[in-house]
């Protein structure tokens, strides 16, 4: 399927949603796509929900890549990766170690339970982005 990307304007949230099978591209897509949105609007909080991925081909040299972009959310707005496999949540907290100085503000997590407490997002209402 690829990406998904939606915004809660109830909990401020730009969300990706990554499910099925992730490759570079994709990931590089989904983070462009956010990117954009975010520099036309006023700045939110992030979330990025890879708990559907099932099937990853995202190496280590893209995550370094993305580490090295600056930060879709600024500096004093909460993101959150929830990544519930074992490749996935390392390959994030890779990135997160990367990115420590850009992105203080990043967590990476393994549920979505997690993630909306983090956030304080009780419910999320997300529509797509455009």
């Amino acid at each position: 399927m690829g990406f998904v990307l939606e915004f809660d304007a109830k909990n401020n949230i730009l969300c990706a949603t990554l499910e099925g099978r992730v490759t570079d591209a994709i990931l590089l897509d989904s983070y462009a796509a956010a990117a954009r949105y975010a520099t036309s609007h006023p700045p939110c909080r992030g979330l990025w929900d890879c708990s559907g991925v099932t099937e990853s081909e995202v190496s280590g040299d893209t995550i370094r890549q993305v580490a090295e972009k600056p930060p879709i959310i600024p500096t004093g707005y909460m993101r959150v990766i929830v990544a519930s496999q074992d490749y996935l949540f390392g390959m994030m907290r890779m990135f997160q170690i990367l990115s420590e100085t850009s992105r203080p503000d990043l967590h990476v997590v393994r549920t979505m339970d997690e993630a909306d407490r983090l956030l304080i997002a009780d419910s999320l209402e997300l529509k797509p982005v455009s």
